[in-house]
């Protein structure tokens, strides 16, 4: 368990630590319900969320008819796989894609199909990993290690017999992105190991090769999960995954 700057130890599975008014996650909840209860009593038109996160889907009413899980598909998955792809440095000859709700559906599945009880799966990040990685490592009862840069990675993976997946986080929660030699190097010592890689590529996928130049996340030889708002999708910017001859996922935010 971490310690923040003022001394407070961080909270289970998190990288802060609570306060007095928001001590549990039934807290956030409550505040939670709270907001709800002014979005009825104000009413949308007077709502402005600020979070940064896009999560609706606004619909004209003609596109209504295209709203319903066969349809959509049947009409713009083969659209959607080639955007995906083309955005994450993928070849359809070899890789595929798989929608999910949220990045941590993504994130939950690729534990549960890839690790079992009682395997080791080690994050690494600039920093540290999302708590939906920890949570997930923890559901399939795998021992979770969790480690910040290269030096820390490269001395943790050399201590453990065998290691079943590496969550490589390029674009931590807190923006610091790990540099391109060292993204390279993890995924050579993790498939030294014998290990798979999955990228959390939340934020790296695209700030990753737009701002830094580096390459697109499937051009790294690894497992691939980014998030794609629905409005993002109509755009043209898929989300998808997998590394050469292996299906994998992605996932939607």
């Amino acid at each position: 368990m971490g310690i923040d700057r003022f001394g407070n130890p961080h909270a289970p599975n998190l990288s802060y630590a609570r306060g007095e008014i928001l001590r549990s996650t039934e807290d956030d909840f409550q505040k939670l319900q709270r907001a709800w209860s002014l979005i009825r009593e104000r009413g949308p038109g007077s709502t402005y969320v600020l979070t940064g996160l896009e999560h609706s889907l606004p619909l004209a009413a003609e596109e209504l008819e295209f709203a319903d899980d066969e349809i959509a598909p049947a009409l713009s998955f083969e659209r959607l796989k080639e955007l995906a792809l083309d955005h994450l440095g993928g070849s359809p000859e070899t890789d595929d894609v798989a929608v999910f709700n949220r990045l941590t559906g993504a994130t939950m599945a690729t534990h549960l199909t890839l690790v079992k009880p009682g395997d080791v799966v080690i994050g690494v990040s600039a920093t540290h990993s999302h708590p939906s990685v920890v949570r997930a490592a923890e559901h399939v009862g795998a021992r979770f290690i969790d480690t910040a840069g290269l030096g820390a990675f490269r001395d943790t993976i050399a201590t453990e017999r065998s290691v079943a997946l590496v969550v490589l986080t390029r674009l931590a929660v807190t923006y610091d992105l790990l540099p391109l030699e060292a993204i390279e190097t993890i995924v050579r010592l993790a498939h030294d190991k014998g290990a798979l890689v999955y990228v959390d590529d939340a934020g790296g996928a695209r700030v990753g090769p737009a701002a830094f130049g580096q390459p697109r996340t499937l051009e790294l030889g690894v497992i691939s999960a980014r998030p794609v708002s629905t409005n993002t999708a109509r755009r043209g910017h898929g989300s998808a995954c997998s590394p050469a001859g292996r299906i994998w996922l992605v996932g939607s935010g």
